[in-house]
Parts: C-alpha cells; sequence; structure tokens
C-alpha cells in the first residue's frame, strides 16, 4: 500500500473513531424540558424492604396541583434509625414546581427549609427555617428546572419508547442538574396475581440529591399501561440494597 493510500486510510479510521464518540450513548441523551403529565389524583403505599424485613414506609400523594410525599422508618428502621420527613411541591400547569417546603426529623434533629421557584424574575428563593431561621436567598436559575419530588412523578409519562435515553433539569441545593433516565426492557410485574407490562428505567440523580441522599442510582419497575412504580431499588453502601414495594393505591 502506497504512503498516500496509508495516509488517507489513517484520516478516515480517525475521523470514524471521533464520530463514534461524538455520537456515543451519552450524546443520544434527549433534555426534555417538559413531560406531558396526566392531570389525576392519585395515593401510592410502598413497604421499605432491607432483604426480608420491613424498615420502612413512604406514603405519596399526586393532585393536579400538588405533589406530597411522606417517608418514615418503620420496625427495625425505626428501632435502629428513627426518621420521618414530608417533601411537599406545588406544581403549575406543566408540572413545574412553583414552591416547595421540606420537612424532616431525622433522631430528634428537625431540619426544615422553603423553596420558591419565580419563572418569571428567573430566580429561586430559598430559605432554611429550622434548625434555626436564615434571611431567605436570591438564586439566579435559568428556567425549566424541575425539582426532585416533580421530576420523579414527570419521569412516570416519559415515552421510552421514543426516548430511551432522557434527562430533565433539575434544581438541587442551589445548582441546576440533570436527572439521567435510561429504559433498559421491558419485564413482566406480578400485580395482584396477574401479570402486567412493566418497563425496567435506570434514573441516576446527582450526589447532592436530597430525596435520595444516601444513594443516587435507582432501578425503578414503572407499570406502563398504569404509569407509577411497582417497585423501587436502591443500593446503600455497606449494607446492600433497598427496596420499595407497591402495597396500596387509591385512585380517586
Amino acid at each position: 500500500m502506497s504512503k498516500r493510500k496509508l495516509l488517507l486510510l489513517s484520516v478516515f479510521v480517525l475521523l470514524f473513531i471521533f464520530v463514534s464518540i461524538a455520537f456515543s450513548d451519552n450524546s443520544s441523551e434527549v433534555i426534555l424540558n417538559f413531560v406531558n403529565i396526566k392531570k389525576r389524583n392519585l395515593e401510592l403505599l410502598y413497604g421499605i424492604y432491607w432483604g426480608p424485613f420491613k424498615v420502612g414506609e413512604s406514603h405519596i400523594v399526586i393532585t393536579p396541583e400538588k405533589y406530597t410525599t411522606h417517608v418514615y422508618t418503620a420496625g427495625l428502621g425505626k428501632l435502629f434509625f428513627p426518621f420521618y420527613a414530608t417533601w411537599e411541591t406545588w406544581v403549575d400547569e406543566n408540572g413545574t414546581p412553583e414552591k416547595v417546603i421540606i420537612f424532616s426529623n431525622e433522631r430528634g434533629k428537625k431540619r426544615k427549609k422553603i423553596i420558591k421557584f419565580d419563572k418569571q424574575r428567573g430566580i429561586v428563593i430559598y430559605q432554611k427555617i429550622l434548625p434555626k431561621k436564615k434571611a431567605p436567598e436570591i438564586i439566579p436559575v435559568k428556567f425549566p428546572v424541575y425539582d426532585e419530588l416533580s421530576a420523579f412523578v414527570a419521569a412516570f409519562f416519559i415515552d421510552y419508547k421514543k426516548f430511551p435515553q432522557a434527562k430533565l433539569p433539575l434544581y438541587i441545593k442551589k445548582e441546576k442538574h440533570y436527572v439521567k433516565l435510561h429504559f433498559k426492557k421491558e419485564v413482566i410485574c406480578k400485580v395482584e396475581k396477574k401479570n402486567k407490562k412493566c418497563l425496567k428505567i435506570e434514573a441516576h440523580l446527582p450526589q447532592k440529591s436530597e430525596l435520595l441522599k444516601r444513594t443516587s442510582d435507582l432501578e425503578v419497575l414503572l407499570l406502563e399501561k398504569e404509569r407509577y412504580p411497582f417497585s423501587l431499588k436502591g443500593k446503600l453502601p455497606i449494607f446492600g440494597s433497598l427496596v420499595g414495594k407497591l402495597k396500596k393505591v387509591v385512585i380517586n
């Protein structure tokens, strides 16, 4: 092979490598600023398990105007790690946050904060209330953004067949980040002795996550027709996996 042909071949190989990197899986992630969220009234109750042991519960209430979650330890969890938290998010017609109130009581140490989203001014107003009330902070943010709870609900309604790798813009701890959602495959979930189709989704949150501060990687089995999780699984350092299993659904 002549030097000229060898040079052309080398250039072609380098171009192929460059194009392969440029269009790798990471670049195929689509940023979804808004998701078409179904307006409904829904209550979901999950038992939280560490192996065979029930260690907590999570109660989620979804309405067109507001999302609320209560998380608390139970059984062995309550004995070794008494914890209770509520997360309330008021949303607009697009399902993005207008106001968030977060309260937690961890071993008697109470924390509370209020976050307000002013889209017209392009700012977030952040204020700590407990353990000691502080003056509000004004933080510039590029909208649109979700908070963690509204992003969790929005993720139910992504068309994963069309967008198998998607990202949602996320406001966490005074910064804009992204939650990454990857559709892995279809599986069958056993729901009240009936086989139902689920979508296996992997979610990766930034390390700054407050909603999942002890594990930022989550595996979700999403009921395809109903559009809410059948189960959630997250790994904890040293202790292994915690699994949230759907126990009760109330549709109003």
